[in-house]
Order: structure tokens, then C-alpha cells, then sequence
């Protein structure tokens, strides 16, 4: 530690433990002059217990604040994903202004035939799931156009299901009246409806 006199304001660097707790008398070499010296003020040392617990206290509130953060912030981005699990909470992000429309980037048409019986045209296929997770199932537009390209009919179709599971298909059929003697060119593509909740 280091002590100055009063008097002629020298400094001398001595050991803190020289000086006791209640302090002692010392005298200036250079000087003679004779003054109380008082031991350095320590701080107490916080116990390693007391200190975790200033340090949760100040970092517990923050570290809920990111956590709720976070989990809004992935609940409004994979709102399709949650919803296509949790069909109810649709109710809550249609009045949020959250509209949820289905995911058809993993979704594939597949296994499509057409028979034409008649002035009837008949359609079927699958709606497949490719995503690791369930999906919203989308509606779908059938349409269909005669050879020159003229539009002959179109129609929107729900499939079986309102979501399908991962790695499973919803069925789906059409059936259009046309006139008879047609070749027409049919195709059946999916919308980007908002996904609307299940009527109670």
C-alpha cells in the first residue's frame, strides 16, 4: 500500500499488513512528522453464491425475453407448419391478421388419370406430402382446355384430407360435364387460398 505524509507529502510504499486493523501511529523519515495511518479499505469479497445470484438476476429476465422472443418470432414464421399440427390455433392467427396459406413447395400431384365416359369427364389423383413434417392441403384447379387452347371448364377441388401427413398422399376426384366426342387437355394445379379453419 502506499502512505503520503500530511507534511511534506512524501510517498512511501509499505506492506499493508505492517498497519493494523484499527490503525497505528507512523513517523515521516524524511520529515519526523508522527500522524495515524488507517489500514486500506477492502471490499468485502462476495461469496461465489451470492455472485451467481446477482449474475442470474440480471441475466434470468433477459434470457426469458430472447426465449419469448424466439418462440414468437418461429411461431409467426412457421405458423403453417404449427397450425397443420394444432388446426385450432387457425382461429387465432386469422384474428391476429396472420393469414396461413399451405406449404405446396413439398407437395407433388401424382398419380393422375382420366377417364372420359360420355359427355362426363373423370378425374383422379394424389396429393403427395414430401416434407418431413404435416401439411396444409391446398386446393386444386382442374382445368380444362379444348386442343386450340380454348378453356372448356374449370373447377376448384378440396382433396380427402384438410392435411396430410409426412410421406402420405390425399385423394382427390373431379368430375366435369363436357360435350361429347372431346380430346381435351386437362391439368390440375395447386392454389395459394389462405388455409380457412375447420367449420365447427
Amino acid at each position: 500500500m502506499l502512505l503520503t505524509c500530511p507534511n511534506c507529502e512524501t510517498v512511501f510504499r509499505i506492506d499493508s499488513d505492517r498497519i493494523a486493523k484499527a490503525g497505528q501511529a507512523v513517523r515521516c523519515s524524511v520529515c519526523s512528522h508522527v500522524w495515524q495511518a488507517e489500514p486500506p479499505m477492502l471490499m468485502p469479497e462476495a461469496e461465489p453464491g451470492e455472485m451467481r445470484s446477482a449474475v442470474g438476476a440480471v441475466l434470468t429476465p433477459f434470457i426469458i425475453l430472447v426465449l419469448v422472443l424466439g418462440l414468437v418470432i418461429g411461431g409467426v414464421t412457421q405458423r403453417a407448419t404449427i397450425t397443420a399440427y394444432v388446426p385450432g390455433l387457425l382461429v387465432l392467427f386469422d384474428k391476429a391478421g396472420l393469414t396461413v396459406r399451405p406449404q405446396t413447395d413439398k407437395l407433388r400431384i401424382v398419380d393422375l388419370k382420366a377417364d372420359y365416359a360420355g359427355d362426363t369427364l373423370r378425374l383422379r389423383g394424389r396429393l403427395m406430402n414430401e416434407a418431413s413434417v404435416h401439411a396444409h392441403a391446398p386446393a386444386l384447379e382442374v382445368t380444362v382446355l379444348s386442343q386450340d387452347g380454348t378453356s372448356l371448364a374449370s373447377q376448384v377441388i378440396q382433396p380427402d384430407d384438410r392435411v396430410i401427413h409426412p410421406s402420405k398422399a390425399s385423394d382427390f376426384f373431379a368430375q366435369l360435364v363436357l360435350g361429347e366426342g372431346l380430346e381435351p387437355t386437362v391439368t390440375v394445379t395447386m392454389r395459394d387460398d389462405p388455409v380457412a379453419a375447420a367449420p365447427r
